[in-house]
């Protein structure tokens, strides 16, 4: 039997960040389950491993005791597990699903062509002023920033003119979730913050709820005690990651996965309702979250390997949706592909017909919350969007990518034909 091959540490260099699928692919070829140079985190890689391990709460745990997410935001309903998970979770969802989810189209719409409106006036001026012969806009900051943060801020229904100090705190809150210091403390910050305005509101709403989730939050009661205002204010955090980080990447992620396919564009420009398939094909082939985080309850053999109880762990995301054991030619965005199960978001993995389903929004009990919701605002979005904006195509120069693993300030910046 041949050696196992040597873990190559150079295959997670600065390259890993700005394209992991290289990498993942010799891992899940070589080193399924790996231990990551110079860490204490393991990584596992293939499709079939990653959603054993999402559904194997008796071996892997979801609260990783303050990293990542929980270093800025606190305990978060992501980091809970067994019944404290279930009732948290229990209070928040109805808001985010079925007839509920439905009530919040019109304030999807109503927000998107609130900014297209807003963008419109501003490409109009520019356009006179500089007698140009193309319109601009910059996707990211313009337009998949602010669509996502603004519905979440009318569903909690905090004070218009508030807004703008949200657009301040929620990318350092964001960007404290890396591992440096200094950002993480400017991450704490803003959080702080933002729980402080939250203080007065909370106070009133307890006392005269509305039809707002940050009401619901107020009076809401777990085990029959209504919810400390800590725990109200960790929710509120929670409802920001989950209702904007996820859907501002992935709406840039999906016109940068259009644009850059032109057949794809074509296809659903002829068509719009196929963005929802669209979609789906993002979510496989750049998610917005590249993984998520486990705890070992206890030694886990896999692969020959022994992941000891205690060490973290990452469920690669990216690396499951890029399977070749699953996806054919899974660097390719193909909304067309016959691999992919394309129907409601999958919470296991398989379908039924024995399509596999994207991993981008988890799997088992803590899948996503706000899954329906990203799904409404990025096609919604896009679709009205896509009216507004004719031809577009990648400013020159740009050197255009989809949102990968650093965090850092980016862009997606995009020319059209003026009106």
């Amino acid at each position: 039997m041949a050696a196992k091959p040597q873990l190559d540490p150079t295959l997670f260099s600065h390259t890993y960040a700005d394209n992991p699928y290289p990498t993942l692919k010799v891992l899940r070829d070589e080193h399924p389950v790996c231990q990551m140079p110079g860490t204490d985190t393991w990584m596992v890689t293939r499709y079939e491993d990653v959603v054993a391990c999402f559904k194997d709460t008796e071996n892997f745990s979801a609260s990783p005791n303050g990293l990542s997410i929980g270093a800025v935001f606190g305990p978060t309903l992501m980091e809970y597990d067994g019944e404290d998970h279930t009732k948290l979770r229990n209070i928040v969802a109805p808001e985010f699903v079925g007839m509920k989810q439905k009530a919040l189209l019109p304030v999807i719409s109503r927000n998107t062509m609130a900014l297209i409106e807003k963008f419109t006036a501003s490409q109009a001026r520019r356009i006179a002023e500089k007698a140009a012969g193309a319109g601009e806009i910059d996707i990211v900051d313009d337009f998949a920033t602010r669509l996502p943060l603004n519905v979440i801020l009318d569903v909690l229904d905090l004070p218009q003119e508030a807004h703008e100090m949200f657009h301040d705190w929620y990318p350092a809150m964001m960007n404290g979730i890396n591992g440096d210091p200094e950002l993480r403390l400017k991450g704490r910050q803003a959080n702080a913050e933002y729980h402080d305005y939250l203080d007065p509101l909370i106070e009133a709403r307890a006392v005269n709820p509305g039809d707002d989730l940050l009401s619901r939050l107020s009076i809401a009661e777990v085990d029959g005690q209504t919810m400390t205002k800590d725990e109200i204010k960790s929710f509120a955090s929670l409802i920001l990651v989950a209702g904007a980080e996820t859907t501002d990447k992935a709406i840039a992620n999906l016109w940068y996965q259009l644009l850059a396919n032109p057949d794809q564009w074509e296809a659903v420009q002829a068509d719009p309702e196929l963005l929802d398939r669209a979609f789906t094909e993002m979510m496989r082939i750049h998610p917005p979250a590249g993984g998520q985080m486990r705890r070992a309850i206890r030694d886990v053999h896999l692969h020959g390997e022994v992941i000891p109880e205690g060490a973290l762990v990452s469920l690669s995301i990216y690396g499951a949706n890029h399977d070749e054991r699953v996806f054919k030619d899974p660097e390719r965005f193909d909304i067309f592909r016959d691999d992919l199960y394309f129907g409601r978001d999958l919470r296991g993995g398989y379908h039924e017909d024995g399509k596999a389903g994207h991993l981008g929004f988890g799997l088992g009990k803590h899948f996503c919350v706000g899954y329906q919701l990203a799904r409404a605002e990025t096609v919604i979005g896009t679709q009205e969007l896509m009216k507004v904006i004719k031809n577009p195509r990648f400013k020159p120069g740009s050197n255009p990518t989809p949102i990968a693993i650093r965090i850092e300030p980016w862009s997606l910046p995009l020319e059209f034909d003026a009106p």
